[in-house]
């Protein structure tokens, strides 16, 4: 009597054990993916999230979207830097946001964020992205510069002479792949249209004949009167970079809350640049990894740990609106109440299809933030 008491007692306990493992969050890789395990759902729930997000096929060079994909990463969000590695190969492109470049004084100008740069990682990037022979292409910045300096710039062919050879040959000494360029927004309304364009022209006949890749971002549409980059701006740079890095984000924000980018509006904004479908392979479409949570003080941008935190609180399952292709949960806890944008699988993959049907590229901001399981996707 004894023995079967100690036998049944024993077995309880191990049925216990085994329901509370099917209750424990899943991490790192395991051996279905995110499509085998049903996750790509209209209607998730908080619980599910939570369950699998950390986790992720463990196939990692498996590559479900052919197409060209930049992925940035930030030093500020260490865990990028692990994401590049992992999943190497599902990315044709790296851009580290390391640098950015100022005018010192006239003829001289310098690249900073230098100390940024991790030469190990980039190895280590190129080794697991070895199969699509994944290029590093740090991310260049033209921030906080005085208008007389972008003048002096475009107007002048040894200041545009000492420019381009300055990007060059920070590429070359670190051996860079390329670059990826965020100046459009910041200078189009100190220069005129035709100076920048020539100079980006310049730039990019010199990066292609130092075989460098040259990536040039670009603003999305947003239907009025302060459009800075157009369908004619598109034409006349189509052959001067390797591609476009449209940011196809933030469509909403604290002064008028919702969705972070409506599935309809990313397919204008890539229409409203061309409708040449092989022209529209340079189009990378930005991809946030990121979210919005909106509350009665305004809110912000939020990255993965802050999304996890609020879905804690939240015990029901997450909305979704068709027409934008996004979900959404409502919350209120003790700081009050929580309107809450963050991207899910199903969203993901709406928009990685909508870049197969238009025939572009992809471009995620950025890995850090996200979950591990989005990964399973690309």
């Amino acid at each position: 009597m004894k023995i079967l008491i100690i036998f049944v007692t024993f077995n309880i306990l191990c049925a216990w054990g085994a329901s509370k493992d099917k209750t424990k969050p899943l991490k790192g890789p395991i051996d279905q993916s995110v499509f085998e395990r049903d996750l790509l759902l209209e209607f998730p729930s908080a619980k599910q999230i939570l369950k699998h997000h950390q986790s992720y096929y463990q196939e990692t060079d498996l590559v479900n979207f052919n197409g060209t994909v930049l992925g940035y990463v930030t030093p500020w969000n260490n865990h990028g830097y692990d994401v590049a590695k992992w999943f190497g190969n599902k990315f044709t492109h790296i851009s580290p946001v390391w640098l950015q470049i100022h005018r010192r004084s006239p003829l001289k100008y310098e690249v900073t964020g230098t100390h940024d740069i991790d030469k190990g990682w980039m190895k280590d990037v190129k080794t697991a992205g070895r199969k699509r022979k994944t290029k590093i292409l740090p991310r260049v910045i033209t921030e906080n510069w005085h208008p007389q300096s972008v003048v002096a710039l475009m107007s002048s062919d040894d200041e545009r002479e000492a420019f381009i050879t300055k990007l060059i040959s920070t590429c070359i000494d670190n051996k860079f792949d390329g670059l990826v360029i965020e100046m459009w927004a910041q200078w189009a309304r100190t220069a005129d249209d035709w100076l920048l364009i020539d100079l980006i022209k310049d730039l990019g006949l010199r990066m292609k004949h130092s075989n460098l890749d040259f990536i040039l971002v670009i603003p999305p549409m947003r239907g009025d009167d302060t459009e800075i980059f157009d369908a004619t701006h598109f034409d006349q740079l189509s052959n001067s970079v390797t591609a476009f890095s449209l940011m196809t984000y933030d469509y909403s924000n604290i002064q008028k809350p919702g969705p972070n980018s409506p599935i309809d509006w990313i397919k204008l904004c890539v229409e409203s640049l061309t409708s040449d479908t092989k022209k529209r392979k340079l189009i990378l479409i930005g991809l946030n990894f990121y979210g919005y949570d909106y509350t009665s003080r305004g809110g912000g941008p939020i990255v993965a740990h802050e999304y996890l935190k609020l879905l804690k609180s939240f015990k029901g399952k997450l909305s979704f609106n068709k027409d934008i292709q996004e979900h959404h949960f409502e919350l209120k806890n003790e700081d009050g109440r929580h309107y809450v944008f963050y991207p899910t699988l199903l969203s993901i993959k709406a928009r990685i299809d909508l870049a197969v049907e238009l025939d572009t590229g992809l471009s995620i901001w950025e890995l850090g933030q996200g979950l591990d399981y989005f990964y399973d996707l690309l």
